[in-house]
């Protein structure tokens, strides 16, 4: 009897062990904790991106077309971990685009999809489709036949994704044309505007270029209006219809090039921008002489999580315009410079000569005056409030640039792309997607010797065998005693 309650006990303690481990297994599955030891943040997701996620009160089913076999599954899957674990509106499923043909096939009617290597995102019906060029920067390097993956871009194609499902209607951004301006439907690889288009594109915004002249005014449904580097003088009556869509609490992204009048310059000197017929040298931030890097930048939205090195071309000065009171009225625009050029530069206003050198009494203005820096671009708000219902009413808003090239197809590269977007998310209101910047591919390469892989050899080949051998007869030998 006293054999059978032991047995019985021993079983009920074993039962209990199992049903305890269930507990445990379930309550970690609903209570998931995820800690990065490797003191890597590849895939550790941006704040931006994890207050949009929880923000999200509606279901996101996210259908992978990628093979196992393709060099940002991995990535991919990694990455969509992170989104899962902190969203459980996050639904994920893979389909192999090779293997699972009936359910490509299926997929592929539903939403329209023509290729495969692709990830899409679905709330309600409503679909956005991520290819795999927006998932990552390629290059390929000299002497190689294959492209090389330097910058992984998921979260911010994830991102703008999800955030622009959110929205039932893609806002309408409207690029000017008819002076000269850079054009989205020019592919030129060095002067177009087509890739920036496409960026645009990408983030859920619908794009169209306008052309003022028989308009009565700008669109209702701009969202914002985009000015990109006209070289021809504007007309009176168009220049009264940008201002007059400002002052409907309108949005105007505007990019001068040096030594170019447009006619915008009164316009813009009112909302407190000031423009100087110059061109802006820096020394200490160049690699050819006529490019200056923007390493230091002002705390605005637009700039303040700016990581990475932004290159213009050929710069002009816009910089906030010395106003003598310090009263901050509603009605008076707020200027902001969102990043200075460094102290050793200076505002180049002899530009006919073919040196460049500071001249002292010329009109030139140097960088290291700790009042006035010199600035490469400016931000300006206008009528930013909150009613006593607690009701914020919309503001207008203006970024002007000191450069319309550093975001065409052959320079958009390092920062640019995301400066551009920064200030168009600014302008549209989202916030949450400014300056998601892509991930660079980092490299853990493991240096072994041959004598250091001899050595790995006998420990792992003969010496870890031995040593469960050998214990193995001592507990053998000890047994038999």
């Amino acid at each position: 009897m006293k054999r059978f309650l032991t047995n019985l006990n021993s079983i009920a303690a074993v039962l209990l062990a199992f049903v305890l481990i269930q507990m445990i297994g379930f309550i970690s599955m609903r209570n998931p904790v995820r800690l990065n030891m490797s003191g890597r943040t590849y895939y550790e997701l941006s704040d931006k991106t994890l207050r949009l996620l929880n923000e999200l009160e509606s279901e996101v089913t996210v259908t992978v077309f990628f093979q196992e076999e393709h060099k940002l599954y991995l990535d991919i899957e990694n990455l969509l971990e992170e989104y899962q674990y902190h969203s459980r509106n996050i639904r994920v499923e893979w389909v192999d685009p090779t293997r699972d043909r009936a359910q490509t096939e299926k997929l592929a009617n539903k939403y329209g999809l023509t290729e495969a290597q692709v990830v899409v995102f679905d709330i309600g019906g409503r679909s956005k489709v991520v290819k795999q060029a927006d998932l990552a920067d390629l290059t390929l390097p000299k002497g190689h036949k294959e492209y090389v993956i330097t910058a992984f871009k998921g979260e911010q194609a994830f991102s703008s994704a999800i955030y622009g499902l959110m929205q039932e209607e893609a806002p309408i951004v409207y690029f000017l044309v008819g002076h000269g301006e850079q054009r989205i439907t020019d592919f030129d690889q060095m002067s177009g505007y087509s890739k920036i288009g496409t960026v645009v594109l990408r983030d859920n915004v619908e794009v169209k270029e306008l052309m003022l002249s028989g308009e009565k005014q700008i669109p209702d449904d701009a969202a914002a209006l985009i000015i990109p580097g006209p070289t021809k003088m504007m007309s009176a009556v168009e220049i009264e219809m940008i201002e007059d869509y400002l002052n409907r609490s309108g949005r105007v992204m505007v990019l001068l090039d040096a030594l170019k009048e447009t006619g915008l310059e009164p316009m813009l000197n009112r909302w407190g921008v000031a423009l100087r017929n110059d061109i802006v040298v820096d020394p200490e931030n160049t690699l050819r002489g006529s490019d200056v890097h923007i390493r230091r930048y002002n705390t605005h939205p637009i700039s303040m999580e700016m990581n990475s090195i932004v290159q213009f071309i050929l710069p002009r000065s816009v910089m906030p315009l010395e106003v003598e009171s310090d009263v901050v009225s509603e009605d008076r625009p707020t200027a902001v410079p969102l990043f200075f050029t460094s102290d050793k530069s200076w505002s180049e206003t002899q530009v006919e000569e073919s040196t460049a050198k500071f001249d002292e009494g010329t009109g030139d203005m140097r960088g290291n005056d700790p009042n006035r820096p010199i600035s490469l671009g400016v931000a300006v708000e206008r009528g930013a409030s909150q009613t006593m219902l607690d009701v914020q009413i919309r503001s207008s808003r203006i970024v002007v640039f000191g450069d319309s090239d550093f975001v065409t197809n052959g320079n958009l590269v390092g920062g640019n792309e995301d400066l551009f977007m920064s200030a168009l998310n600014w302008l549209l209101d989202r916030e949450e997607l400014m300056a998601i910047a892509p991930k660079p591919i980092e490299e853990v390469k493991l240096t072994v010797s041959a004598r250091q892989l001899r050595q790995l050899f006998w420990i792992n080949v003969t010496g870890i065998p031995a040593v469960a051998m050998v214990i193995g007869l001592m507990v053998w030998f000890r047994r038999r005693k």
